[in-house]
């Protein structure tokens, strides 16, 4: 269970220095790699919603929503949401099946393991995107390897 707790500690603190580096960088240069970077959030939030057991049909995984403001706020809802729900379930939990559709509403049963290890590599993935897309505008990434992380919380 520390694992994931790592992981997501982890994924909370690589959303805000990303959030840090888009902030910093020129708002007009930066249109993609916010939409890439809500992407992740909104991705999040969905799979937040289903481990709850809610329905998440209707949420768009995709927007064109380029408010770093916005951005901010699902970053604070998520952090907050995932820590509650890994406070309240017990690590014996991790391997039963959760149910739930998908976007298009196709029903499908993954671990709650399983789906959250998807949500910490999918958005390391799409992090990773967005540094990218950021040096290769000329602007600075932002670091957000866990090793980094680690280093820097080893006496947190």
């Amino acid at each position: 269970m520390q694992t994931i707790r790592n992981m997501f500690a982890h994924l909370d603190w690589a959303n805000r220095r990303i959030l840090e580096a888009l902030q910093a960088a020129p708002a007009n240069e930066v249109g993609h790699s916010v939409k890439l970077f809500r992407h992740v959030l909104q991705a999040e939030r969905i799979w937040l919603i289903r481990l709850r057991g809610e329905s998440s049909e209707g949420l768009s995984v995709w927007s064109d929503d380029t408010d770093l403001a916005n951005c901010a706020a699902l970053i604070e809802a998520n952090g907050s949401g995932f820590a509650a729900w890994l406070d309240a379930i017990p690590e014996a939990r991790l391997n039963d099946p959760i149910a739930y559709r998908n976007q298009a509403g196709a029903p499908f049963e993954s671990t709650a393991r399983d789906i959250l290890t998807h949500i910490a590599l999918h958005g390391q993935y799409h992090r990773g995107q967005v540094n990218a897309a950021l040096r290769a505008g000329g602007l600075e990434p932002s670091p957000v390897d866990y090793i980094l992380y680690a280093r820097l919380n080893e006496n947190a």
